[in-house]
């Protein structure tokens, strides 16, 4: 699991560190209890990525209270962490993990640069690898992200891969773009180790940060939403802020019979979006999203056909936004959480809103002292889990 996901876990059991408590407009919702953790880059940037911790940080809500969260950071260089994976050779690359519905199991791929073989690791529900499933991936190529559905574990083949001059110049990302380099999507078999490897659906050039989710379509074939961007890495190190290309959230659909793949735009120009975690794997209904420059907050009811746009204000940017369900609700029947920057004030807000009316007023709001750093990972463990 991911550096926030263990880090949340822990802050919601009460285990965690958390100081004074917080001022809060409205009232936090009755049975909204856990925590929200987020991790982002260290602030020396780029330049020494080795060698300094991700921060992490968040807010704990319990008894309609809410405190800022002073959690340990990992360990130096530490990011998606998946322990006991024998394939965690130095300049290996783990996707983050992504867990089905279940609960029973997390997936993910780990991929070597010089090594045209990857592999795809099973793992339980506390993070240890309970199988080591290998694949061809000629090429290395960098990957971010991977879903899962009831039968499969979707695979980006996308054109960034490990550049060898920049890693030995030991400064920033040693990824680049590579113009020319095919982009194709795969299914792996989840319940077992298939020799024949992947099965492959071409695609157009692009990156993926980000999987939304996927789900088995009747059958026929997979469904795959995610955030799609037109390009990725394609800068040099000391300009990642413009290096990735314009995003959207957008929908492949994978025909088994045909081996083809056709795409659609679901949320123009969005930035990061989630689903209802309850739904991993399974079709989901309720996508929400940050739009490109954080002006607003979206959410797309695929069903209906209706989409919510929250515009949060002159100077104010939000953050990813995380659904948290209702214990025991259906799908969409909960929280739409989300940090936001107040840009003038220097100062942050956790808004609490309801996903049914994402434009209406706020549940509640949680003041911070200051502005929360952009978060590379965010996520919420609601009490016991």
């Amino acid at each position: 699991m991911t550096v926030a996901e263990h880090s949340a876990a822990v802050a919601a059991s009460g285990r965690g560190p958390h100081d004074a408590s917080l001022t809060v407009d409205g009232a936090l919702p009755s049975g909204l209890e856990g925590a929200l953790v987020c991790t982002s880059a260290h602030p020396a940037g780029g330049a020494v990525p080795a060698s300094r911790s991700p921060l992490v940080y968040g807010v704990r809500l319990s008894g309609g209270a809410a405190h800022r969260l002073t959690l340990p950071s990992p360990a130096p260089g530490a990011g998606t962490a998946v322990p006991g994976a024998g394939a965690a050779a130095p300049g290996t690359q783990v996707a983050a993990p992504v867990r089905d519905h279940t609960g029973i199991a997390w997936h993910t791929v780990a991929v070597r640069p010089g090594s045209d073989i990857a592999e795809h690791l099973v793992l339980g529900p506390e993070g240890g690898v309970r199988d080591v499933r290998p694949f061809a991936l000629p090429g290395a190529p960098l990957v971010h992200a991977v879903a899962v559905t009831e039968r499969f574990v979707v695979v980006f083949d996308l054109p960034v891969t490990h550049h060898r001059a920049a890693a030995m110049m030991g400064s920033g990302s040693p990824y680049r773009w590579r113009p020319g380099r095919p982009a194709r999507i795969g299914l792996l078999r989840r319940d077992a180790w298939d020799p024949s490897g992947p099965i492959w659906f071409p695609i157009d050039p692009c990156y993926v940060f980000e999987a939304v989710n996927a789900y088995d379509d009747r059958g026929r074939g997979v469904v795959v939403d995610v955030v799609r961007h037109e390009r990725a890495f394609d800068t040099p190190w000391w300009d990642r802020d413009r290096d990735a290309g314009p995003a959207s959230v957008h929908r492949w659909t994978l025909d088994l019979a045909t081996g083809t793949a056709s795409g659609r735009t679901l949320i123009a120009s969005a930035a990061e979006a989630s689903a209802d975690p309850r739904r991993a794997g399974l079709r989901h209904q309720l996508v929400f999203a940050r739009a490109a420059g954080g002006q607003a907050v979206i959410g797309l009811d695929l069903a209906a056909g209706v989409t919510q746009v929250r515009e949060l204000g002159p100077g104010r940017r939000a953050g990813r936004p995380v659904f948290v369900p209702r214990p025991g609700a259906l799908e969409g029947d909960g929280w739409v959480m989300v940090l936001a920057r107040d840009l003038a004030r220097r100062r942050g807000e956790l808004l609490v809103l309801d996903a049914h009316n994402l434009t209406g007023p706020p549940q509640a709001v949680v003041h911070l002292p200051d502005a929360p750093p952009d978060a590379g990972h965010i996520a919420w463990a609601g009490e016991g889990r």
